[in-house]
């Protein structure tokens, strides 16, 4: 009786403990809202230049603001006949339609919808007819659309209508060049095209140029093969030069047999000739992905591979996790346990293609806590997952103990990722109390993650004054309106705590940055503030302040007879420039630098460059102690499911004119004086243009002689003042005055090339108006006799140099 007893009893002992058992799985299967990031599923468009693919497109789930993309150009020749080829992948696209508009974006010109597309392999194509009458050398934004099983899907680019560009021959140039790079027998041909520097040191992949080897530009000992092909995409294209960009990927095989995966951006610059194409520019850089299965821990620290030396990361406090940015993907590594954990990325381990592989995104590291929480913000193009094809702003929370990441919120933007950058790039910052904080559109914002709410703390803050601390938790502006006009304001975002810095009599500041957390500021006088020959505005600080938040002034630097004229702040380092004061002008005197105490912890971080003589120069993050093991535990951190906080608000940029620098492929920066933005496109080898998309000026797409009728120059313009306001009020809506003071001859040169006359000072109280030059002249009416006559080119620049270079043009109005 007993035995049968116990065996009653270890039956339900077992049936309970199965029943239990049963009921954790299923609990735990049920309760685990951990998963992967869903694959993409847009399809890609791209456009069929003489047989070769162009200027693929990657698809938006939402319209954007046409005149905040800029990713590329589509010239139409003289049959203004575009061919798209679609790349659905494993969708269906059911229709394309287009709208092209006027450069504002306020009116539609002509919109088509195609039904039928006609099947080639694996791809879709069809041709449309443009049929608008659209100005020559205007870029007008085109809209694409695909109705697809995922709904509109949205694409752009910008049409312009230009003569000869010869698009084909640049585009299969590109195409050769870089495979041709990839064999080193035929590798020799390119030899021509190079423009090599002797003593260039040790070879770094990451910044090969026009300038590097033929060995080099060929892969030296690298020996990489394709493992995606690039697709030219073209940025510039005008009637003497092209612009294009080629992004791409390569495997190569490290010591021990395994395979490295990189990616390769290449930008070329190109003039066509009846000969060749001559190579006026050529930029390559390249960055591995990080791959921890690889040899990457040493005792020396952990080697993040060939990539550019400027790397985001961010410890907590003991040292003890690092987190760090790697080709847009999101890592950290404990030494102390070897793990190493991919916390995000758009990137799939297998079967990947462009859409996941695509960077045009970026993360920046908010905090990492002593447990291995990680908090950051994505932001930019979406790749893949929930938000798939929109642009915008995400943040998330990575949790160390359940290994998962969970976006707490997600702001959606019609910008493009190139304009996001150079918002958020600045300020975007998340408190311990779960509050966003983003300076964007010349405003301030505060965001309520949990509530989903949002205030703007500011507004009207230029970016170019606006200061933030080594870790965003501090930021300092000078306050251009109101009645604290002219005073520094400091905020603390953990506290909202606020507090201002008061100029004396006299006295302007200048928020400069931030070294560690204390903001550095400068104190100029009023009278120290000089505008030299060449009209640039020069600001002498005479006084130098490093101050903490809680008013501790912690150093002063000023030196008698010497004002600052140029300074770099860094983290713990400011350097700057000392010059004395001379007529209306600075002559420089020599350098020097201030230090501020520098945070210190338990072990150290740095960012050391090493050498190998296969890989050239690579990247390592270099520790105060050896790992604890070579071998690390790689985890991939999964996504949680949570229910979606979307939070709209108005990012519309502030209606003025503005100047933008493209250059090297992409955005390079915004202006709101012309001359200025000129001077650096000139510098960065670009264009400029303004906000209803006119080229303002171009590098290398000057005529080689024009003269213009004088009756066609508008009237104000003939009578030579430089008055700019009297200027404005002359030509009315017709157009809008540039002042180009400060550029030089040959630069507004460019201004007559495009049918616009030029005024040009060349005395206390005499001008005259540049209508043509050729070769060796430039030809100049008199306001004061009615005249035209020729002047030599050197003695024109002589004159107008002497005369301070003072510049007044114009562009007209276009009609909406």
């Amino acid at each position: 009786m007993k035995y049968i007893l116990r065996r009653i009893l270890i039956l339900a002992v077992i049936f309970v403990l199965g029943v239990a058992g049963t009921a954790f799985l299923l609990n735990s299967e049920t309760t685990d809202d951990r998963s992967d990031m869903n694959d993409p599923v847009l399809p890609e468009l791209m456009v069929n230049i003489g047989g070769n693919y162009a200027n693929r497109m990657y698809g938006y789930m939402q319209e954007m603001q046409a005149d905040y993309i800029r990713d590329c150009i589509t010239p139409l020749d003289t049959t203004k006949q575009i061919t798209f080829v679609v790349y659905p992948y494993d969708g269906e696209v059911n229709s394309l339609s287009y709208e092209i508009r006027t450069s504002d974006g306020s009116k539609v010109l002509e919109n088509r919808r195609i039904n039928n597309l006609e099947a080639s392999n694996s791809y879709l194509q069809t041709t449309v007819q443009v049929e608008s009458d659209l100005r020559m050398n205007q870029e007008y934004p085109m809209q694409i659309t695909l109705n697809t099983d995922n709904g509109d899907v949205f694409y752009y680019t910008r049409v312009v209508s230009r003569s000869q560009t010869n698009t084909e021959h640049y585009v299969s140039f590109v195409q050769n060049f870089s495979e041709t790079c990839l064999n080193k027998s035929a590798a020799e041909n390119l030899a021509s095209y190079l423009e090599p520097e002797e003593n260039q040191g040790a070879t770094n992949y990451a910044d090969i140029s026009i300038h590097s080897s033929l060995s080099e530009v060929s892969w030296g000992s690298l020996a990489p093969t394709i493992a995606k092909r690039g697709v030219p995409v073209i940025k510039e294209i005008n009637e003497t030069t092209a612009s294009i960009s080629l992004d791409y990927q390569i495997t190569a095989k490290d010591a021990e047999g395994n395979t490295e995966l990189y990616d390769v951006s290449e930008f070329y610059r190109m003039r066509y000739t009846e000969s060749r194409i001559r190579l006026l520019d050529f930029e390559r850089s390249v960055n591995q992905i990080f791959d921890p299965q690889l040899s990457v821990v040493t005792d020396d620290g952990l080697i993040l591979g060939i990539r550019e030396r400027d790397v985001s990361y961010m410890t907590n406090e003991e040292t003890s996790v690092i987190a760090f940015v790697q080709q847009g993907d999101l890592w950290s590594y404990s030494p102390e346990n070897g793990k190493i954990v991919k916390i995000f990325s758009f990137r799939k381990d297998e079967n990947g293609d462009f859409r996941d592989s695509r960077n045009e995104h970026d993360i920046q590291i908010i905090r990492v806590e002593e447990n291995g929480d990680v908090d950051f913000v994505l932001y930019g193009y979406m790749n893949r997952g929930n938000h798939e094809g929109y642009s915008g702003i995400s943040v998330y929370h990575y949790s160390n103990d359940q290994n998962a990441v969970e976006e707490r919120v997600f702001i959606p933007s019609t910008e493009s990722y190139d304009f996001l950058k150079k918002e958020l790039g600045t300020l975007s910052y998340v408190s311990q109390d779960n509050q966003l904080f983003l300076l964007f559109a010349e405003k301030l914002y505060q965001v309520d993650i949990e509530g989903g709410t949002y205030e703007v703390l500011e507004e009207g803050i230029d970016s170019g004054s606006f200061a933030v601390s080594q870790t965003n938790a501090h930021a300092a502006w000078l306050v251009t309106e109101g009645e604290d006009a002219g005073k520094i304001k400091m905020i603390d975002f953990d506290t909202l705590s606020t507090r201002f810095i008061e100029p004396e009599g006299g006295q302007q500041l200048r928020a400069l940055g931030f070294m560690n957390e204390d903001l550095v500021y400068g104190l100029i006088m009023d009278g120290d503030i000089t505008v030299d020959e060449n009209a640039h505005v020069t600001e002498g600080i005479h006084t130098l302040r490093i101050e903490s938040f809680d008013g501790e002034l912690k150093k002063e630097y000023h030196e008698d007879g010497l004002y600052i004229t140029d300074i770099t702040v860094g983290e713990t380092m400011a350097e700057f420039e000392l010059s004395s004061k001379s007529g209306n002008g600075y002559t420089f005197r020599k350098k020097d630098n201030i230090m501020n105490n520098q945070n210190t912890s338990a072990a150290q971080v740095s960012v050391e460059l090493v050498s190998a003589e296969r890989t050239g120069v690579q990247v390592r993050l270099g520790f105060g102690e050896a790992p604890i093991t070579d071998n690390p535990l790689v985890l991939s951190a999964k996504i949680r499911s949570v229910d979606e906080h979307i939070i709209a608000f108005d990012t519309q940029v502030p209606d003025e004119e503005l100047y933008y620098v493209y250059a090297g492929g992409g955005l390079d920066s915004t202006f709101t004086d012309p001359a200025q933005a000129i001077l650096r496109a000139d510098e960065m080898l670009g264009v400029v243009l303004n906000k209803d998309q006119q080229y303002v000026w171009e590098r290398g797409n000057k005529r080689t002689r024009l003269q213009l009728n004088i009756e066609d120059v508008p009237e104000v313009m003939r009578t030579g003042v430089w008055d700019v306001q009297q200027l404005q009020e002359g030509l009315g809506e017709g157009g809008t005055v540039l002042d180009l003071s400060g550029c030089t001859l040959d630069s507004v040169l460019y201004e007559v090339s495009a049918q616009r006359a030029v005024i040009a000072k060349t005395g206390s109280n005499t001008s005259v108006v540049i209508i043509g030059y050729d070769e060796y002249n430039t030809y100049l009416y008199d306001p004061a006799t009615g005249e035209v006559s020729p002047y030599g080119m050197n003695d024109s620049t002589a004159l107008f140099e002497n005369a301070g270079n003072v510049f007044i043009s114009y562009i007209e109005a276009l009609d909406h």
